[in-house]
Order: C-alpha cells, then sequence, then structure tokens
C-alpha cells in the first residue's frame, strides 16, 4: 500500500518535471547556455526574466539533471544537449509543442469521454489542422515536431521497404520532408516529391525534391507510380480518411503503389491507448488495426499487398491500385 500511494504521489506532480523542461525550451535557456551565456545574470539579460523565478527553474533543471552547475555558472548535460536548436539529433520542437495544445485538450479529456467530440475544438472553436493553418507560428513548431520524430523512424527506410518498383514517389502530407529526405538519402536514384498545404510547403526551404503544394481532400496530382502516407491517415476519422485514400487511389496510375505507415493497435504490445486518446482530444481520430486500415483501403479500390515492421511502433503497408 505505502508503495503504491508513493507511486501515485509521484504521477499526481510528474508534470512538474516536463513543464520545467517545456519553459526553459520556451525561452531558449539551452541555447543561451550553449553559447557560454550561462550566469543567472547572463539569462537574466537576455531572457528579460524574473531573477528569483528564473533562478528557481535554472535549480530544478540542475536537480533533475538537466543542466550541471559549478562556480556560479550553468552547463549542459547530454540530454539538455538535445534540447537545443543546432544539434541535428535536437528533439526541442517536440518538447514545445506536448505543452501547448495538446495539454490544453487532454486538460479537458472528460469533454471529450462525455461527448466523443474533440476537446481541442471546445477550446479553440476550430478543427486542429485549420488552427494550425492560420497560425504561422504554430504550424512551424508542429512540422518541426514532426519532422524530429520522422527522422528518426524514418531513418533506415529504404532498408524497409524495397523500392524497386518505383520510379516517382511523392510522400502525401509528409510535412517539412523528413521521410523524403531519408529515401531521398538512401535511394537516390528515385525522384522525389513533397505534397502538403501551400501554408507548409512555403516553410520548406530545401531544393533536393519537387515540392507542390494542395489540399489532399480536394485532389492529389497524378505524377507519381508511388506514394507513400506516413502517420497521415491516423489522423482522421474513417469518412476523411476514405476521402483521402479516394483521391490517391485516382491519382496513381493502374498497377500504382501505396504505402502506409502507421501504428497498428493490434500489432503494439501496450495497444496504444494514450495514443488513440490523444487522437480523439484533438482530432476526433483514433490509432487503428491492421484490419482497419485494410477495410479502409479496400473499399476505395486497392488491393492489400502485405504487412511490414518499421520499428517497435509503426508498420509499413502495402497495397496495389488494381
Amino acid at each position: 500500500m505505502k508503495q503504491a500511494k508513493g507511486q501515485l504521489k509521484k504521477l499526481f506532480t510528474g508534470y512538474w518535471e516536463y513543464l520545467a523542461v517545456n519553459t526553459a525550451c520556451r525561452l531558449n535557456l539551452f541555447d543561451l547556455i550553449q553559447a557560454n551565456k550561462n550566469s543567472l545574470q547572463d539569462l537574466v539579460t537576455h531572457t528579460d526574466a524574473d531573477k528569483n523565478s528564473l533562478n528557481l527553474l535554472l535549480e530544478s533543471l540542475v536537480e533533475n539533471k538537466f543542466l550541471k552547475k559549478d562556480n556560479n555558472k550553468f552547463y549542459l548535460t547530454e540530454i539538455s544537449t538535445l534540447l537545443t536548436d543546432d544539434n541535428p539529433e535536437s528533439l526541442k520542437n517536440a518538447c514545445i509543442l506536448w505543452g501547448t495544445e495538446h495539454m490544453d485538450a487532454w486538460q479537458n479529456l472528460d469533454y471529450t469521454v462525455k461527448t466523443g467530440k474533440p476537446a481541442f475544438e471546445k477550446i479553440y472553436k476550430q478543427p486542429f489542422f485549420d488552427y494550425l493553418n492560420k497560425n504561422n507560428e504554430r504550424l512551424d513548431n508542429y512540422h518541426k515536431a514532426m519532422y524530429e520524430y520522422a527522422r528518426d523512424d524514418y531513418k533506415n527506410i529504404c532498408d524497409k521497404i524495397d523500392f524497386k518498383d518505383s520510379n516517382i514517389i511523392m510522400d502525401v502530407g509528409g510535412g517539412y520532408g523528413a521521410l523524403i529526405n531519408n529515401i531521398i538519402k538512401q535511394c537516390p536514384q528515385i525522384k522525389c516529391i513533397l505534397f502538403d498545404k501551400p501554408e507548409v510547403i512555403s516553410n520548406v526551404k530545401t531544393n533536393n525534391y519537387t515540392k507542390i503544394g494542395g489540399d489532399f481532400f480536394e485532389k492529389i496530382p497524378r505524377v507519381a507510380d508511388t506514394i507513400i502516407m506516413s502517420r497521415v491517415i491516423h489522423d482522421w476519422n474513417d469518412d476523411k480518411a476514405t476521402t483521402i485514400l479516394k483521391n490517391v487511389y485516382q491519382s496513381l496510375p493502374e498497377n500504382g503503389i501505396l504505402y502506409l505507415i502507421e501504428n497498428l493497435t493490434d500489432k503494439i504490445e501496450d495497444k496504444a491507448s494514450l495514443l488513440s486518446i490523444n487522437m480523439s482530444v484533438m482530432t476526433n481520430s483514433f490509432e487503428r488495426t491492421e484490419s482497419e486500415y485494410i477495410i479502409i483501403a479496400e473499399n476505395v479500390g486497392f488491393k492489400f499487398t502485405y504487412t511490414k515492421k518499421n520499428n517497435q511502433l509503426q508498420y509499413v503497408l502495402k497495397f496495389k491500385k488494381k
């Protein structure tokens, strides 16, 4: 009983540590310390923060091993180097993402449980992706965070998918292009295209591939023999997912290939219940089983080919246009 009580008490305040780190990221504290602005007064000057409050925050970061302190100067640890802008393995934007709109929605989880409607829309009076497309700062943070995850998830994607039958691959809903970048690096013989909303495409600065702005609910251009969609369909309920996949089907030539990369709840050990709750409070969607994805795709005309594991969470489902 004593151990159970201790576990619960730790759970209740577990968000304190995360929000302290989230605030440090939003204040750019780790970047400033990396740039040798590492005394308390340096950091007060560069953040315009209250000295006593900032000192409390810094001391909490030392206590939880995100910083070291020596001779009244603060220094990064191995973990906090991953929360700086210029680290190629950075997770700074992901850290910022989960402490903003997602946290607001989760704090209203009871609304979603009672009504079946996304708490995000109750708070912000509009669908999540409409909100992002109207707020470039939040749009940029979201897609940078998704890039940070995808950069790691698809590092060896050409080892997992044999693209021998693909000449032109279009990443539909590909955000800032982490997946397509990894395909280009590993399979340079394939022509690659990134397709996403114009608001997203305008923020992508690379010229390594063709970029096309559009709306996959309206029309997807007929320019590729292979389409890949990574963690896109899970954002949408069955009706909207069906609309997207119909447009994918129309955009592909005969025998064209579709790859979906998704979490499959029947193949994940913990069944991804919390991931599904996150989708429900944000976008009125959910994580699906393998058969649920196959049914949606086959209902619009695709023929299922195979499922292959990508990592501990994600699986690749391959379909062919009949």
